[in-house]
């Protein structure tokens, strides 16, 4: 999990967002049933774009790239279930993978909430150790998040290693040539491999700087 930003939301967006809040609180008020083309009407093309455009393709939760794997969900950050005034709240709302958001469900702890990537520095609560990523021992929501997401369940950390072995063939290419110009080469593509919108880019980046001390 990196931190993420929240990009500016199209003014279509927005007013979506905002009639299909207004329609689901007259029905809510009037206590009918609710269809459910309006208790889910955050799930538009449009919105999902917008969600995936600034996540880079990646589960907010686990990186990996959904398109590889999964179809992606509209993920409620702050579960709606609890929250449901956030239901169409488009700062509640996230990208992820269909496995994150099942093991996620209805999560909901005022005391302990699960990391927000889009409020909380990750690194503050969670680390890498290779391929694993593991709660730092001091953070009950590094704990928590961990585990809820399951977050080193074995195919991801598999998909990890994989990673890793790539970028461990980059640093092994560096430590070995003295050319200057090979050398500026390999270190742009380090540098790129490390970037946001990379899979794995928390774990990348760990291994990365462990590893430089090593590099001549």
């Amino acid at each position: 999990m990196i931190r993420l930003t929240k990009l500016q939301v199209p003014a279509h967006v927005a007013e979506r967002l905002a009639s299909r809040a207004e329609r689901y609180a007259e029905l809510l008020a009037q206590g009918g049933e609710i269809p459910d083309s309006v208790a889910n009407g955050y799930n538009h093309p449009d919105v999902k774009a917008l969600l995936r455009q600034e996540t880079a393709d990646k589960c907010a939760y686990c990186e990996s790239k959904v398109s590889h794997v999964d179809y992606g969900d509209i993920e409620h950050i702050l579960s709606k279930h609890h929250r449901d005034d956030l239901r169409f709240d488009y700062a509640n709302l996230t990208y992820a993978c269909g496995v994150c958001n099942n093991k996620k469900r209805a999560y909901h702890n005022e005391e302990i909430p699960l990391l927000n990537p889009y409020q909380d520095e990750p690194e503050q609560h969670l680390a890498a150790y290779g391929p694993m990523v593991m709660r730092i021992p001091t953070s009950d929501r590094g704990l928590v998040t961990e585990r809820r997401l399951d977050l080193n369940r074995g195919e991801l950390v598999e998909r990890r290693m994989e990673r890793l072995e790539q970028i461990e063939t980059l640093m092994d290419q560096l430590s070995r040539t003295t050319n200057a110009a090979i050398r500026m080469v390999l270190e742009e593509q380090i540098r790129q491999e490390c970037e946001a919108d990379k899979e794995y880019a928390f774990v990348v980046r760990s291994f990365v700087s462990c590893t430089r001390e090593h590099v001549s």
